[in-house]
């Protein structure tokens, strides 16, 4: 448990990739009018779930004012409206929604993460 701490923390501080970090920082000082009143996590968003898991859920990349906004992969979007509620359908999660971080959601058997844990989209990935 504790390396996987360990590696969530260099998760999080990680700056390897100057432009996606740029990216994340830009996107989460120039937000969506919907979420003006949000204070955005805006650096690169840890995996979230139950480290025993026998389940992994994949993901992409954290969206731009979704996880990049929130600060947890699949919440405060679409995608993750369809994914929590169907975890919670299944009996994987505590309840059908994932809004913020700080919702009280928990996972049973599934393990959540990225291939990239940093905001990604056609802007980022360009030069």
């Amino acid at each position: 448990m504790h390396e996987l701490a360990k590696l969530q923390n260099e998760i999080t501080n990680c700056v390897r990739c100057p432009r996606l970090i740029d990216h994340c920082r830009n996107v989460a000082t120039i937000k969506r009018r919907m979420y003006m009143n949000w204070v955005y996590w805006g650096k690169p968003v840890p995996s979230f779930g139950d480290p025993e898991a026998q389940i992994l859920l994949l993901g992409l990349a954290p969206a731009a004012h979704g996880a990049n906004r929130t600060g947890r992969m699949f919440t405060g979007d679409r995608s993750g409206d369809w994914v929590y509620r169907t975890l919670y359908k299944y009996g994987y999660a505590r309840h059908g929604f994932s809004n913020s971080r700080f919702d009280g959601q928990k996972l049973r058997n599934v393990y959540i993460t990225g291939t990239i844990h940093c905001a990604s989209s056609e802007v980022s990935v360009r030069r």
